[in-house]
């Protein structure tokens, strides 16, 4: 009797639903003879997503978040923000290796997926195992040597750059090295993996011009669609604009969305979902027309007749937005999704407001959208170029991909 193949899915660095979602799209189309083990950074979250009994779940190791100082918490590439996950130390670097090493070995992986899992991805490497990365642009970069940066629309410090790259990949070899392993020539070597899954459109992808940085780049295999969860609700429907709105009360611009927010007339229907709320904010909203949950909502139901998003342009919700035609206005907290909101406006399908703003300039924003006959007509073709429908193939056609290293 032939062995059933072992396949390791692995997410390990980031804590948002988007991990899980990439994750959750392959399922489906993997071969029914496989044995699939999820080790998660949240494996909660991963659970509250994907309650497939057939997906074994475990916890993955990972770092714990490091304090750095604020002149050094700016990261300029993939490679340098591994630091934020351990690879700043090679002492700790090597623990966590050696964590990833006796987990595959204990599960007797045949194959490993990494989303957002460096160190894994660097195990498996050393191990000699069929590996594979999924991901959406950001965690999957175009390969260089030295790696771009992240801001591609400006001017860079190329020698910062490579320096700090060089800092990277110099803790990894001191870990290898102490754990019996071959040398990484550069960070890119990391990522030369058997496939390199990269679940976006050009429209959406966080480096811009993919080509101009890695002309013979990986396909684009399409967007993931989102997966339906959450608390459903719907639009009222004496509305004259429906408005919905995902924002995290940790967010700086937190305050400025929801003064905004408020202040729009009674005949516009929004729908806040803000996880984790203030327990002062529904008794501040209750006389808006601000709809608060303080959890996620289901946004199968709304976003065919939804007219603006607003986000913090991370990368699943600024697609499921783009994917039913919705403009959309990001307010950015981090470099991810500061390159998100940038590559949307680019392409005219929102607005992206960079930096600290006041509530007047999000309400002009939004006047601004709504009237713009460009936006109107980007996203409209975005959405029939890629209907929600045909965005579950995606995960297929990644699947297809994995299945072909058994």
């Amino acid at each position: 009797m032939t062995a059933r193949k072992r396949i390791l899915m692995c997410w390990e660095a980031g804590a948002n639903y988007g991990h899980a979602a990439k994750i959750s799209q392959l399922l489906p189309w993997l071969p029914p003879d496989w044995d699939i083990i999820a080790a998660v950074r949240d494996p909660a979250a991963f659970r509250t997503l994907i309650p497939d009994p057939r997906i074994k779940v475990t916890s993955a190791p990972f770092a714990p978040d490091i304090k750095v100082p604020k002149s050094e918490a700016f990261g300029m590439s993939y490679p340098d923000v591994m630091r934020f996950v351990g690879w700043h130390d090679a002492d700790i670097l090597a623990a966590y290796l050696e964590c990833w090493e006796v987990l595959i070995r204990e599960l007797r992986a045949d194959i490993l997926i990494a989303q957002a899992a460096p160190t894994a991805l660097l195990a498996a490497r050393a191990l000699g195992i069929p590996r594979a990365m999924i991901g959406g642009g950001y965690d999957l970069p175009p390969r260089a040597v030295p790696m771009p940066g992240f801001l591609h629309w400006q001017e860079c410090d190329r020698n910062e750059l490579e320096k700090r790259e060089a800092r990277v990949v110099d803790t990894a070899n001191v870990a290898l090295g102490r754990r019996g392993h071959n040398r990484l020539a550069s960070f890119r070597d990391l990522l030369e993996t058997d496939r390199y899954l990269l679940v976006t459109v050009p429209e959406l992808d966080h480096y811009g011009d993919r080509s101009a940085i890695e002309p013979d780049h990986t396909p684009y295999l399409g967007p993931i669609a989102g997966i339906p969860f959450g608390e459903t609700t719907s639009w009222r429907p004496e509305a004259d604009c429906r408005i919905f709105a995902y924002l995290r009360p940790d967010n700086p611009r937190f305050e400025t969305a929801i003064r905004a927010l408020a202040s729009l007339p009674a005949t516009t229907d929004i729908i806040l979902a803000a996880p984790n709320a203030p327990r002062a904010l529904p008794e501040r909203l209750k006389t808006t027309s601000v709809r608060l949950f303080t959890g996620p909502v289901n946004l199968e139901p709304l976003l065919g007749d939804c007219n603006l998003g607003i986000s913090h342009a991370s990368a699943n919700i600024a697609t499921n937005f783009a994917l039913h035609g919705v403009p959309q206005i990001g307010l950015p907290n981090h470099t991810e999704q500061t390159m998100m909101a940038h590559a949307f406006s680019g392409h005219q399908l929102g607005l992206g407001l960079i930096g600290n703003s006041k509530p007047e300039q999000l309400l002009h924003a939004i006047d601004l959208v709504r009237a713009s006959r460009q936006v109107a007509e980007a996203t409209a073709d975005f959405s029939r170029r890629w209907p929600p429908q045909d965005a579950w193939r995606t995960g297929e056609r990644a699947a297809e991909q994995i299945a072909s290293l058994g």
